[in-house]
């Protein structure tokens, strides 16, 4: 049995008068969880936000992996692992992208297409469903040894997939962002349900309210080989 591929999005930098500053970003952190978990990472590459599913039909598995803003391309490779039902691990921004699509499908009753979303999808719609709020990016700029000082604890639905691999309601998670979802995406939600609050009663966990396999995480599991079962469950998933 081949271990099974997992495509790794990534935020992108844009800069149209330096074509070096155009760039994927990718942290290691997310490959080496991946391969320590039994998978094969690969990057996924959309130049000016331009889809290609000929590049995501080579995955078994999709992480979207945190940084800043995200694009068109990030809610359209969700949107094909929706459809094909591929299991997907979003991280910090691999979260918010699952709350942008949330927000987008709503809008639009459901019918959605890869044209529609790269028409209507961009960087200004991230104000419907993401507010920004002081108190989750205690260590900036983040340290490793200090990474104590970036954790709050998680509170964790008993009937949730994440509580299923950790095996407790409570984490103590690293934290590292300030946009934080909107509540009222969630109250008549086609895809997704909340899972998991932080201590101050934000979102920080939601997975698909269906079969598939679909986990957002607000928090940075990635930092810590403790949380390495996550990814080894997700990879689990992932083979075919």
């Amino acid at each position: 049995m081949r271990k099974p591929v997992i495509g790794i999005l990534a935020p992108r930098r844009f800069n149209e008068e330096d074509p070096f500053e155009c760039q994927s970003r990718f942290v290691d952190n997310y490959p080496k969880k991946i391969i320590k978990a039994g998978g094969v990472p690969i990057g996924l590459l959309f130049p000016n936000e331009v889809f290609n599913e000929d590049e995501i039909k080579m995955c078994d598995g999709l992480i979207i992996q945190g940084g800043p803003h995200l694009g068109s391309s990030h809610i359209c490779a969700l949107h094909y692992a929706y459809l094909h039902k591929i299991p997907v691990l979003g991280v910090c921004l691999g979260m918010q992208t699952m709350v942008g699509y949330e927000w987008f499908w709503q809008k639009h009753s459901g019918k959605l297409n890869y044209d529609i979303i790269n028409k209507e999808f961009d960087y200004d719609s991230e104000s419907y469903y993401l507010f920004d709020k002081d108190g989750h990016d205690k260590l900036d700029p983040f340290v490793l040894k200090d990474i104590k000082k970036s954790k709050h604890k998680v509170f964790i639905d008993k009937n949730s997939r994440l509580y299923d691999i950790f095996y407790t309601d409570v984490l103590d998670m690293p934290s590292l962002h300030k946009s934080i979802a909107k509540k009222e995406i969630f109250y008549n939600s086609f895809i997704f349900k909340v899972t998991g609050l932080s201590d101050d009663g934000e979102i920080e966990v939601i997975e698909s309210n269906s079969d598939w396999w679909c986990v957002g995480v607000q928090f940075h599991p990635e930092l810590e080989d403790e949380n390495l079962k996550l990814f080894e469950n997700f990879v689990l998933k992932c083979f075919k």
